[in-house]
């Protein structure tokens, strides 16, 4: 079938950011910082992502692998700051491994920072408006209109109906490349070989909980990690397999599957946990929390050894120290930190420039990456870290009408760095 319709464009802007999760919104905000129009757009009805209507928690560390100092800076430090006016965080330097903050897990857990995810909505949503961003929230991404390796225009479903928007750059934040895929960039799903990916979860909050009963990790795989406030906790537990975050039909299926592992995990913890006696359950994210999707081809893969090793690379954007945490991919496989990492490891800029679109910078967990290797820089302030590179890389090549792979790294190193990002 054939379809073809005359839709308006509604806006023309410098930067267009799709995909309001951890990755997108820092995006957006170091950009529109920078003095260029920017929109940011969102599916959902908040921003935040994962770590909102996912309730995925706590911000893991952000620290290297000893606690000894902080990797992750610039506007994430500055989110934690602002949420701690709230009361809605507790500060990573104020918790250690193990502990009740993290299950009780040791390895690659020291410094987590846990968060409320309703304060963190209000300051996500002050943050971009305090900055000048325009932000649309229930207006989903449909297509890229793309000629001679430029997109033009994309293609919006809003509540008004399918609308345009034209940009002299993109930021691809949609957690699953679809802008990039959409716009012909070669991609590829899950493990290299299988195309199998890292299992999905999907995460509930409980209150009600003695925290002084509470003394060692719940029977495996349920994990309680303690919110801010006392009595509350985030809950990471079982897993569904070979869930295509690209198939309506696989993440529903997915999605029904998960709910009855909801009320699983729940038991686990009320009849065999101390302390979860009278625990209940407050909410259940809203999205099924997806750990792998689509990666794109890039002008640099990063590999399991560059992780190992700590390789620091001349065009790095972002530092970081949590474990290549990649979880099972099938009920028979055991996963998790197998590959040991660098106290320290990095992120190149290279791994953001997608093959084929020359306007186009991705950030977020499908960057270039092994698979392996993806279950290390997929987590939160590692994609906020890369966000906020992929903002200020936009913001240049705007201002200079360059292609973002004509930045001189050098110049976008020095205006993370004097926005706080750490780079050594």
């Amino acid at each position: 079938m054939q379809y073809s319709k005359e839709i308006p464009v509604v806006g023309k802007y410098d930067v267009v950011v799709l995909g309001g999760g951890p990755s997108g919104v820092c995006a957006a905000i170091e950009a529109a910082r920078n003095g260029v129009k920017v929109l940011l757009v969102e599916a959902t009805g908040m921003l935040g992502g994962m770590a909102t209507s996912g309730l995925v928690g706590p911000f893991m560390t952000n620290y290297d692998q000893k606690g000894e100092r902080p990797v992750v800076g610039g506007i994430y430090r500055e989110i934690l700051e602002r949420l701690e006016k709230y009361h809605a965080v507790i500060l990573p330097e104020h918790t250690d491994a193990p502990s009740i903050y993290t299950s009780f897990i040791e390895k690659y857990h020291q410094r987590v920072a846990p968060v409320d995810p309703f304060i963190l909505q209000i300051v996500l949503d002050e943050l971009v408006t305090e900055s000048g961003v325009k932000t649309l929230l229930y207006t989903r991404f449909v297509d890229a209109i793309h000629r001679d390796g430029k997109i033009q225009s994309v293609v919006l479903a809003a509540l008004e109906g399918l609308v345009s928007v034209e940009a002299d750059l993109f930021i691809d934040c949609t957690g699953n490349a679809d802008v990039a895929a959409s716009a012909g960039v070669p991609t590829w799903k899950g493990e290299e070989k299988s195309g199998v990916p890292q299992p999905g979860t999907l995460m509930f909050e409980i209150e009600g909980v003695d925290d002084d009963r509470y003394h060692e990790r719940p029977e495996r795989p349920v994990k309680a990690y303690r919110m801010p406030q006392e009595g509350r906790y985030k809950v990471n537990h079982h897993h569904v397999y070979s869930v295509d975050a690209t198939s309506s039909e696989s993440m529903t299926d997915a999605h029904m599957q998960a709910r009855y592992q909801v009320l699983d995990a729940y038991r686990t913890l009320k009849e065999q946990t101390p302390g979860f006696e009278n625990a209940r359950i407050t909410q259940v994210a809203s999205v099924l929390g997806i750990r792998e999707s689509r990666h794109i081809e890039s002008e640099y893969k990063i590999t399991t050894e560059d992780l190992t090793q700590g390789v620091k690379y001349d065009d790095r954007i972002a530092a970081y120290a949590f474990g290549m945490d990649v979880h099972g991919r099938n009920e028979n496989m055991k996963g998790n930190f197998k590959i040991p990492t660098a106290n320290v490891y990095y992120v190149p800029y290279r791994c953001m420039l997608p093959i084929g679109c020359e306007n186009l910078l991705v950030a977020g967990k499908t960057v270039c990456c092994e698979s392996q290797a993806a279950g290390a820089i997929r987590v939160m302030p590692c994609a906020m870290a890369m966000g906020q590179a992929a903002g200020a890389a936009a913001s240049i090549a705007v201002v200079q009408s360059i292609a973002p792979n004509e930045v001189s790294v050098a110049e976008l190193q020095k205006l993370l760095e004097d926005h706080g990002a750490i780079l050594n």
